[in-house]
């Protein structure tokens, strides 16, 4: 059989294969890559074809193994992405990125107005736990009951989350 005869019987046997790729894929384009990458294959191994008359099945065996094929490409090429970016990060760098500084600094500068309003003790409190102590150690600094501390920070948390608001869905 000649290139242009299998090429011929191919295109008539094309919406059987669409159906057939939407097995493995539901995404309009990527049936009609699978179909296209089938029909190059099938045609660059027309001698392995030998004028049988279950030429789907064949097809079907050729589109199956360029799918599995083109998705372990994918597989690795997620693995070496994710691989890369956690040698990155164990060497010490950070993923690019770019951040906005104004407005990250204006909101610091914007907290730390909020926290002033409140009394001294509350704001060293607060700040003492956002640096990473914990209730019952903040309790024992500030001599009060851990109760207390829990209430204090609850409250300026609260506060903060009701005047920050607005910054929730810009940042």
């Amino acid at each position: 059989m000649t290139n242009a005869q299998l090429s011929s019987i191919i295109q008539e046997n094309q919406p059987i294969l669409q159906g057939l790729a939407h097995k493995f894929t539901k995404d309009w384009e990527e049936v009609q890559e699978l179909v296209q990458e089938t029909f190059a294959s099938s045609l660059k191994f027309e001698q392995n074809y030998d004028n049988n008359p279950r030429l789907v099945a064949w097809l079907y065996v050729i589109m199956k193994n360029v799918y599995i094929n083109g998705y372990r490409k994918r597989l690795k090429q997620i693995r070496y992405e994710r691989d890369r970016a956690v040698g990155f990060k164990s060497e010490g760098c950070a993923e690019p990125h770019v951040q906005n500084t104004a407005d990250h600094s204006f909101l610091k500068k914007e907290v730390k107005n909020l926290l002033a309003k409140y009394p001294d003790c509350y704001y060293a409190l607060f700040t003492s736990y956002t640096q990473g102590y914990k209730y019952k150690e903040l309790a024992e600094m500030y001599a009060l009951p851990e109760g207390t501390v829990k209430t204090r920070i609850h409250h300026m948390r609260k506060y903060l989350q009701d005047k920050l608001s607005g910054y929730r869905t810009s940042i």
